[in-house]
């Protein structure tokens, strides 16, 4: 009796389980919220967003930058509305002197400059969020 009671619970069969299952049970899914609109077209800075680099890069205050290591990086993220308008601008990097630094560069860029608002693929104007990584090395 005791060998069939061991054979019994000693068969136990689990089911595959794959990691994809496992995070959909645990996401519920709410199927009348629309997904977030796409933007076919990202919003750019007039002569495009490396002119938008070069002109925060310009706009900097190297003396402050000076003691803060050899190469410093962080991500600006604009957030640009349908008329080319700049909502807000946010710096995400490890420094925060740096981070300060360039959203102040980012200001100066910015300032009285329309934006070419970003558009869906039916070519509306669409609020977007431009993030784009910018690096600085001190010499």
């Amino acid at each position: 009796m005791m060998l069939l009671f061991g054979f019994g619970f000693a068969q136990k069969v689990k089911k595959e389980e794959k990691v994809k299952d496992k995070f959909e049970s645990k996401q519920p899914q709410d199927m009348s919220v629309p997904p977030p609109p796409m933007t076919a077209f990202p919003a750019q800075y007039p002569n495009g967003n490396k002119a938008f680099i070069n002109n925060v890069s310009k706009n900097m205050n190297k003396a402050t930058l000076k003691d803060l290591g050899k190469k410093l990086t962080t991500k600006i993220i604009l957030k640009i509305d349908t008329d080319g308008n700049i909502l807000n601008i946010s710096t995400y990097g490890a420094n925060q002197i740096f981070n300060s630094e360039v959203k102040k560069a980012v200001e100066k860029a910015t300032n009285n400059i329309k934006w070419e608002p970003g558009k869906n693929n039916k070519g509306e104007k669409v609020i977007d969020i431009v993030n784009l990584p910018f690096q600085y090395s001190n010499s």
